[in-house]
């Protein structure tokens, strides 16, 4: 199909310039060489196309029809071409992107939104759940999480690193007081998540060099990121909160850190995907752009 395509671009190139030595120019050639192609170009059709001397150069009449189909054919192949490479750049299509409700507050669903900005063709669903997602199972393109994937069959594309941080309200931590150690929180309201039936109310802290959990008495506790957001704000407690969600907050000293020097539970965030030994153009274009947004881009098989 390509050698096809490739004599009759041959044959167009020869009848517009009107000889053969103007067609070698033309194509960076030689004339030998484009008169060779144009002979075995009519051998194979088993007639003649163009009627070439010293002094005559005119196309047959089979030469006349066949330069016809020949331009309608390379334009539309040239068409086709151009619309494919339209395609890849103007991503068109349905991209569908998984994580867990408490990730997104304020650092994933933005990014999602400006992709699609970027992308105005390309349909994009964001799918939130409090149960931890499948790929295969949900029918997603790519899954945000915050661990490795034990799954032999799926990509894990690190984005960055962060960690997590106990905060507080100013207004709380003045009627409380600030923890000293870790063991004082056992005294102080904890706000806590909870993911199904599962109270996640056992946090990481470092002491000593020694890393051991703290089990806390939940105060309060959802399965909501904004709810316990709105909690730590609202003076209730003191709460574990990705590090992004509250960073302009503690700059701005309407949160404060609590227990800094203690806390070690860091984590990094992942784009998983399922490997099929090939990317398709919106997942490639989404993935270098959280690339340049997160800025690490380190794929783990």
């Amino acid at each position: 199909m390509a050698d096809s395509i490739s004599e009759l671009e041959l044959f167009i190139q020869i009848a517009a310039a009107g000889s053969i030595t103007m067609a070698a120019i033309k194509l960076d050639s030689s004339p030998p060489a484009v008169s060779r192609r144009l002979a075995a170009m009519e051998a194979r059709l088993g007639v003649r196309l163009i009627e070439r001397s010293a002094r005559r150069f005119e196309l047959t009449e089979a030469g006349h029809a066949l330069l016809e189909r020949a331009q309608r054919i390379v334009a539309e192949v040239e068409e086709a071409e151009a619309e494919v490479a339209s395609h890849a750049r103007k991503l068109v299509g349905r991209l569908s992107i998984g994580a867990m409700q408490r990730l997104i507050r304020t650092r994933l669903a933005p990014e999602v939104a400006r992709f699609a900005q970027l992308h105005p063709q390309l349909q994009v669903e964001f799918r939130l759940s409090e149960r931890p997602l499948d790929l295969e199972e949900d029918e997603l393109d790519i899954l945000f999480q915050i661990d490795v994937p034990s799954a032999a069959n799926v990509v894990a594309r690190k984005l960055t690193d962060s960690r997590f941080v106990l905060c507080a309200s100013p207004d709380y931590l003045k009627r409380r007081g600030q923890p000293a150690r870790p063991d004082d929180l056992l005294q102080h309201d904890c706000l806590c998540f909870v993911r199904g039936r599962r109270l996640m109310n056992s946090w990481t802290v470092s002491e000593g060099g020694v890393v051991r959990d703290v089990t806390v008495e939940a105060r309060l506790a959802s399965n909501s990121g904004d709810v316990l957001h709105q909690w730590i704000q609202g003076g209730f407690g003191i709460g574990m909160q990705f590090l992004w969600d509250v960073e302009e907050e503690l700059a701005a000293g309407r949160l404060v850190e609590c227990l800094a020097p203690y806390t070690s539970m860091s984590f990094s965030l992942y784009a998983v995907y399922a490997y099929k030994g090939y990317r398709s153009p919106k997942m490639e274009q989404f993935l270098k752009f959280l690339d340049d947004r997160f800025g690490d881009g380190a794929d783990a098989a």
